[in-house]
């Protein structure tokens, strides 16, 4: 992933506060999130502010900044003089973050059935399009960003702006299990992934359990073809193993 240079921006980093700099330590954690969840940056090298000051050409307050942000995501932890790690999520937590998406997303699919319109609809069709022609590229990053955005607007749909950063952080970090290993060839040219599609076509017909049902199918089938060594192999089974634990509060 090429490294978004900051030689041009050097001037920025005179106002500590000024918009110019939030604007670059944004772009320093895009491009470090994207190096992060694409498995470049691995847990067992430190990184500190000076060397990353240094590979970005800007100033250490830029990078403390990016730094914060990719710790509030889950993505780094931070320990002093010893530097920011990438975090390495453990079997528990991989199984605790898939319950919490699929709780979380269940609910916000339900109401967002009630309410979604056409042109919501038609949005997300574009989303998918995007994700498609990203997938067909064999560009894992832009795909990571457009199916995160594509399940935020469906959330946002639903008007539960309190869970949305809850929800953010859970979707980010179960990227962050699958796509740091190289997928295999196939996960690109016949993935056996239920679809957005899916989903959107249940939404369009006003089939909320349709919805449901394909919303779980995606995420289920896309955990298992990208983190087997997480999940296992067995989609069927994941799916009947959690099944008792997902189902959503009634609200």
């Amino acid at each position: 992933m090429t490294i978004r240079s900051a030689a041009n921006d050097a001037s920025h980093d005179k106002d500590a506060f000024g918009e110019k700099r939030a604007r670059k330590s944004e772009s320093v954690y895009q491009d470090l999130m994207g190096r992060i969840l694409t498995g470049e940056l691995k847990s067992d090298s430190a990184m500190t502010e000076q060397s990353l000051a240094q590979e970005y050409a800007c100033s250490q307050s830029t990078i403390r900044e990016a730094l914060m942000l990719l710790q509030e995501c889950g993505l780094v932890i931070r320990k002093g003089y010893q530097g920011t790690f990438v975090t390495d999520p453990s079997l528990a937590e991989a199984t605790l973050l898939l319950r919490l998406r699929i709780n979380t997303e269940v609910a916000g699919l339900t109401e967002a059935a009630k309410t979604i319109t056409p042109a919501q609809i038609a949005e997300l069709r574009d989303l998918d399009r995007q994700f498609l022609e990203a997938r067909r590229q064999r560009d894992v990053y832009a795909c990571a960003e457009i199916d995160r955005e594509f399940h935020l607007q469906i959330f946002r749909c639903a008007g539960m702006s309190a869970l949305e950063p809850l929800l953010v952080r859970t979707l980010v970090m179960l990227q962050r299990i699958t796509l740091a290993t190289p997928r295999p060839d196939y996960s690109w040219t016949d993935p056996k992934i239920v679809q957005h599609e899916s989903i959107l076509d249940a939404l369009e017909a006003g089939d909320s359990d349709a919805a449901v049902s394909a919303l779980k199918s995606h995420v289920f089938s896309s955990v298992t073809l990208l983190a087997p060594q997480f999940y296992g192999q067995d989609t069927a089974r994941l799916r009947a193993q959690h099944e008792p634990d997902l189902s959503p509060i009634s609200l």
